[in-house]
């Protein structure tokens, strides 16, 4: 009998851990296509596409602003995130619809530092608490999926 105490210990631990972090948690849930609904608060003009291709493992966000391709470093940390600078390749707006929409995203992307993730959205915030989501995203969907 007591040779069984270190084993149902050691089970009780394992789910007790597991149980501590929720999915949505891991970095890998937010690995994935990501297209922008909202940036603060407005709904982006009208065709005006902007997403973003988050790798969590690699530490990467790359995707579309608008107007440009952009890439930028993602840092972590469970619920809070850090997004390093951006860089931009050269490329044309299509109106001036896109041009104002990717001037607010890449105003308030270097702000995120928290995510809330529920299920296929993902909502982009400042630290505090109560802040105002910066930036809405839908998780893409595959095509055939």
């Amino acid at each position: 009998m007591s040779k069984r105490l270190p084993a149902i210990a050691a089970v009780a631990t394992l789910v007790a851990l597991g149980g501590c972090t929720p999915q949505s948690d891991a970095p890998a849930d937010m690995t994935g296509r990501w297209q922008v609904q909202e940036i603060a608060g407005a709904s982006l003009g009208e065709e005006v596409d902007i997403w973003m291709e988050i790798d969590a493992e690699a530490g990467a966000i790359s995707g579309f602003t608008g107007c440009n391709n952009f890439t930028a470093r993602l840092d972590n940390f469970g619920r809070m995130i850090a997004i390093g600078a951006v860089s931009e390749e050269a490329g044309e707006c299509a109106n001036d619809a896109a041009a104002t929409d990717e001037r607010r995203f890449l105003v308030v992307l270097p702000q995120v530092q928290r995510r809330i993730q529920r299920g296929q959205s993902l909502e982009l915030l400042q630290a505090a608490s109560g802040s105002e989501t910066l930036i809405k995203l839908r998780r893409d969907e595959p095509v055939g999926g």
